[in-house]
């Protein structure tokens, strides 16, 4: 898995960036909400692997899929045992099978990269 790291940020944080076309159209149609921010987040990350990261040491992009592995795993593990808290969208069902996947992905990228 020489090059997982890299793919791992590059596809996580392509896919981040696309966040916005959601929130472009639920802003659209329901106006600002706390989903908003959560939307927000995504994007930020998206942007931040994509301008800092896209061609970066190999040493980054680990730290990236452990820094997302960790966050989103732990975004995730509240999801599983709070499903639907405060009735946020970041915490229904399929938000957080996502986050789960982005948190396990990156976790596991980051314990079998090969440095």
């Amino acid at each position: 898995m020489r090059n997982g790291a890299k793919y791992y940020t590059r596809i996580i944080s392509v896919l981040f960036v696309l966040v916005i076309i959601s929130l472009i159209s639920d802003t659209l149609k329901h106006g600002y909400s706390y989903e908003t921010l959560h939307k927000l987040l995504h994007i930020s990350i998206g942007i931040y692997g994509i301008a800092f990261l896209w061609n970066t040491p190999e040493k980054n992009y680990k730290l990236f899929a452990l820094a997302n592995g960790i966050l989103f795993s732990l975004i995730a593990l509240t999801g599983w045992i709070f499903p639907d808290l405060f009735g946020l969208d970041a915490f229904n069902r399929v938000d957080t099978v996502l986050h789960s996947i982005v948190g396990l992905s990156g976790l596991a990228t980051y314990f079998l990269h090969k440095a």
